[in-house]
This record gives C-alpha cells, sequence and structure tokens, in this order.
C-alpha cells in the first residue's frame, strides 16, 4: 500500500506525450467496493483497486470481473478517505476499460457528477 504522502504528487498523465486530461489526478493505492447501477444494498458489491483520484473522475482495478462493460455503464463506487471516517458512494460512467496483464480489467471512470476540491481533498 502506498504512503498518504504519495497523494502530494499529481499522476503525469500523458498519451504519446501529449496531455489530454485537464484535471490533476492523484495517485493513490486503496480497497474500493463497486456494483453496475444504482448501488443497491440488496446486490453484490465487487472489491476493486483504486489507483487514481481527480475531481471528474478514478481509476479502478478489477481483478475478479470477467465482463467487459460498454462505455456509458452506470457503475456506483464506494469510496473512503485514508483514515476511513470519510466515506461516499458515488455514481460513475465507464469511460473505457482495458485488461489488466494479471487479469481483470483497469477501469477509467467519470463521476456522473464532478467532485468539488473541498470534496476531492477530504477522500485524499
Amino acid at each position: 500500500m502506498s504512503d498518504s504522502k504519495d497523494l502530494d504528487a499529481p499522476k503525469a498523465e500523458s498519451s504519446g506525450g501529449r496531455e489530454r486530461r485537464v484535471r490533476v489526478r492523484y495517485p493513490t493505492d486503496r480497497e474500493s467496493m463497486c456494483q453496475p447501477g444504482e448501488g443497491r444494498l440488496d446486490q453484490a458489491w465487487w472489491l476493486a483497486r483504486l489507483t487514481d483520484i481527480s475531481t471528474t473522475g478514478i481509476a479502478l482495478v478489477l481483478r475478479q470481473l470477467r465482463q467487459k462493460f460498454p462505455a456509458g455503464t452506470i457503475l456506483t463506487v464506494e469510496l473512503q478517505n485514508w483514515t476511513g471516517d470519510v466515506s461516499r458512494t458515488l455514481p460513475t460512467r465507464v469511460v473505457h476499460m482495458t485488461p489488466h496483464p494479471e487479469g481483470g480489467w483497469i477501469m477509467g471512470c467519470a463521476f456522473v457528477n464532478p467532485l468539488t476540491e473541498e470534496e476531492l481533498k477530504a477522500l485524499l
């Protein structure tokens, strides 16, 4: 697991040397839970690894997931800060899914309602 001090250093984002995203993404390494749809408590939730977060979205690794979701699929994600005293359940929209080298998927998701800077800092 990463140190919380790693959160102070934004993750560089480039594609072929060209910056594509407007928002700074903060690297992290913590567990999360997610579920397709509206996040119902009577449905199964999947364990995921949160790898980065910004005001507009997150990246998750789901190793046990075998199916691929099309872009636009709603995914509800439970997020907590490092100490566990701040928790949010947020709807996201799948932007892309890439096969993970060790199995499962790397998912890029955009928040349906972007976070404010204050909300993001509370989750870091």
